[in-house]
C-alpha cells in the first residue's frame, strides 16, 4: 500500500500543480468574458459526466480488488473488465447525442443564455473523453496497477487541459475541443490496452450479464451522490451566471476550483484505500480499517488546518499576483469558499471508507441532503457571499454527516459481517 500510496501522491501532487498553473494561465490569457466561458464549460463538463459512467467508477475497483483478494466466489476479474469496459460509454453516447440536438436550447439550459450555443458541441465532446477516461482509469485501479492509472490520470486531467490551453486559439469552445481531442486518444490507448491484457487473460469464470447486474447494482444507486457532489461547486457557479453575469461569476468559479484543487491533493489517500479496504473488510479484518482511519483522518484535517490559515492570510497577495489585480473585488470571495475546504477534506478521507464497508449508497444519501440545502440556500439569495458562506455551512453539514456514518460502520462489533458483497 506504501508504495502505491507514494507514487498516487506524486501524480495527483503534479496534477494539483497543474490545474494552480491552468487557473493562472486561463485568467491571463483569456479576457474576462472568456474566462468565465472556460469555467463554466469546465463546470458543466463535470457536472454531466460522472452520473453517466453509472458509478462504474467506483464499483469497478471495488470489485476487481475483492475478486482478486479470493473473497468473491463465482465471479472473475476478466468478466468484471469486461463489462465495465463494454458497459460504462453506452450512457455517454446517448447522452452526447442529445445534447447536440439543438445547441442554443442546450445552452440556455446548461449556461443560462441561449448565446452560448457555440459553447455545447466541444462541453460534450469534454464529456465523452471525461466519462472514456473515467471507466478506463478504474479498471486499473482495480487491478492495483497504479503505474498505469497514475498514468492515464496524469495524462488526462494534468497534462491535457494545459496543453490545450497553450496550442488552441484563445477561445473557450477551441481550448475544450482540443482538451477533449487529446483526453479521448489518450484514454482510447489506455481502452485498447485494458482489452489487449484480456484476451490473454484466463478463460471466463461467469456470465457478463451477472458482473454487470452486481456493478450496477453497486454503482446505479451511487450515481445522485456523484452528480450530487460535482454540483456543490458546479451549481453555485451556474446559479450567479443569472444572478450577476459572467465576471462574477467566473471569478466565484474560480474561487470553487481553487479550492477543490487544494482538496484534491487528500485525493490519493481514498484511490489507494477503496480497494484495499473493500478487500479488508470483505475478509473481516475491521480492526484494521479503525487503526487506518483514525491515522489517516487526524493527520488530515491537522494538514488542511494549517494550510488553511496559511492561505488566508497569503490570500490578497496571492489573488493579485495569480489571477491579476482585476480579481482583488473577490478577495472576500475566495477567502470564505477557502474555509469550505477543512470540511471538505474530511468528506474526502472518509468517502471511500464508507464506499468499501457498505454496499448501500450512504453517500449518496448525505450528498443529496448537502446539496439541497445548498441549493435552497442560494435560491434564497443571490448575494455572491452568501452563497460563498452557504457552500462552506453545507460543506460542514457533508462532514458532520459523513464522520457520524464512519463512526456507526466502525462500532460493528468485530466478527460481525459487514454488507460488502451484496
Amino acid at each position: 500500500m506504501r508504495k502505491q500510496l507514494v507514487w498516487t501522491t506524486i501524480a495527483e501532487a503534479l496534477i494539483m500543480a497543474s490545474g494552480i498553473l491552468l487557473l493562472r494561465f486561463s485568467a491571463q490569457l483569456l479576457n474576462p468574458e472568456g474566462f468565465g466561458e472556460y469555467m463554466l464549460s469546465r463546470r458543466a463538463s463535470g457536472l454531466i459526466y460522472l452520473p453517466l459512467v453509472m458509478g462504474f467508477g467506483i464499483a469497478a475497483p471495488r470489485y476487481i480488488a475483492i475478486v482478486r483478494g479470493g473473497t468473491l466466489p463465482g465471479y472473475g476479474e476478466r468478466e468484471f473488465v469486461l463489462a465495465t469496459l463494454g458497459m460504462g460509454l453506452v450512457p455517454a453516447v446517448i447522452a452526447i447525442g442529445i445534447l447536440n440536438l439543438d445547441h442554443q436550447r442546450t445552452a440556455a439550459l446548461l449556461f443560462g443564455s441561449s448565446s452560448l450555443g457555440n459553447l455545447v458541441a466541444p462541453t460534450s465532446a469534454v464529456v465523452g473523453g471525461l466519462a472514456l477516461h473515467s471507466i478506463t482509469y478504474a479498471v486499473f485501479r482495480g487491478r492495483g496497477n497504479s503505474a498505469a492509472a497514475n498514468t492515464i490520470q496524469l495524462a488526462n486531467i494534468g497534462i491535457a487541459p494545459l496543453a490545450a490551453l497553450a496550442l488552441a486559439p484563445r477561445d473557450a469552445a477551441s481550448i475544450q475541443a482540443l482538451m477533449a481531442s487529446i483526453m479521448i486518444a489518450i484514454s482510447l490507448v489506455g481502452f485498447a490496452l485494458a482489452l489487449l491484457r484480456e484476451r490473454t487473460a484466463s478463460a471466463a469464470s461467469g456470465d457478463l450479464r451477472s458482473h454487470a447486474r452486481l456493478l450496477l447494482r453497486y454503482g446505479l444507486p451511487r450515481v445522485p451522490g456523484e452528480f450530487a457532489l460535482i454540483g456543490l461547486v458546479a451549481i453555485p457557479a451556474l446559479l450567479s451566471v443569472r444572478a450577476h453575469g459572467l465576471v462574477v461569476a467566473g471569478q466565484f468559479s474560480a474561487a470553487l476550483t481553487l479550492l477543490t484543487v487544494i482538496t484534491s491533493a487528500f485525493a490519493p489517500v481514498g484511490l489507494v484505500t477503496l480497494p484495499i479496504v473493500s478487500a479488508q473488510a470483505a475478509s473481516g479484518d475491521l480492526v484494521g480499517v479503525r487503526r487506518l482511519v483514525v491515522r489517516m483522518l487526524v493527520a488530515g484535517v491537522a494538514l488542511a488546518i494549517a494550510g488553511v490559515v496559511l492561505g488566508e492570510a497569503i490570500m490578497p497577495v496571492f489573488v493579485g499576483w495569480y489571477f491579476g489585480a482585476e480579481f482583488l473585488p473577490a478577495v472576500p470571495v475566495f477567502r470564505a469558499c477557502l474555509l469550505g475546504a477543512i470540511p471538505f477534506v474530511v468528506y474526502v478521507l472518509l468517502r471511500n471508507i464508507l464506499d468499501a464497508l457498505d454496499v448501500r449508497a450512504i453517500n449518496t444519501r448525505n450528498l443529496l441532503i448537502t446539496l439541497a440545502v445548498l441549493v435552497a440556500l442560494c435560491v434564497a439569495r443571490s448575494g455572491i457571499m452568501w452563497m460563498a458562506t452557504s457552500l462552506v455551512a453545507s460543506l460542514g453539514l457533508l462532514s458532520c454527516l459523513t464522520v457520524r456514518d464512519t463512526y456507526l460502520m466502525l462500532r460493528v462489533p468485530r466478527g460481525s459481517p459487514l454488507p460488502t458483497t451484496a
